[in-house]
């Protein structure tokens, strides 16, 4: 499995901003050091955005290696 963070910010003009962040080492990529990133990363978000601006909000999802696998391959035909 990798984990990854969702982040979605939803600005007060109706734009919406969206990004995905993996781990940089092994060590960090399960739930619970996701779910701590993420927390980390939309508050340093929603610091940056300002708190009447818009709303950072954040989800940890993960995928196995052979889906993730299967959507990156580029497959040919003969």
């Amino acid at each position: 499995m990798i984990w990854f963070v969702v982040l979605t910010t939803i600005m007060n003009t109706g734009e919406v901003y969206a990004d995905v962040r993996f781990p940089n080492e092994l060590a960090y990529n399960n739930e619970a050091m996701c779910n701590e990133a993420g927390k980390a990363i939309i508050e340093l978000k929603q610091s940056e955005i300002g708190t009447n601006a818009g709303k950072v909000y954040y989800i940890c999802q993960s995928v196995t290696i052979e889906t993730l696998e299967k959507a990156v391959t580029k497959k040919t035909s003969l």
